[in-house]
């Protein structure tokens, strides 16, 4: 339902009413009540000229895909609490240690 929350969350950033945002789109309130709902899902284009119709630009991009945290959850996850906390102020203190060499 990303795509109906972007269409509502658009929408009343603009300020507008399902009915002011229809109009400028030229379509009707109950296609931008389908689109909110997750009953209907916009193209990537038509989902575009709505937000622009709110007043707003959609824009993407590529990245490569970076799944290192995953790794690091997943190990968090296997570990106790008391783990937890000691590999969380092992890594406090190399930051520190890091800000400290950095400011000279």
């Amino acid at each position: 339902m990303i795509s109906g929350d972007l269409v509502r969350e658009a929408r009343k950033r603009a300020g507008l009413t399902q009915a002011e945002l229809a109009h400028r789109l030229g379509t009707s309130q109950s296609a931008v009540a389908r689109w909110e709902r997750g009953t209907v899902h916009p193209s990537l284009e038509t989902l575009r000229a709505i937000v622009r119709g709110c007043g707003f630009d959609l824009a993407f991009h590529m990245s490569r895909a970076d799944d290192s945290s995953v790794t690091i959850i997943d190990e968090h996850l296997r570990m106790s609490t008391q783990e937890r906390f000691a590999d969380m102020m092992v890594r406090v203190r190399a930051a520190e240690r890091h800000r400290q060499a950095a400011r000279g």
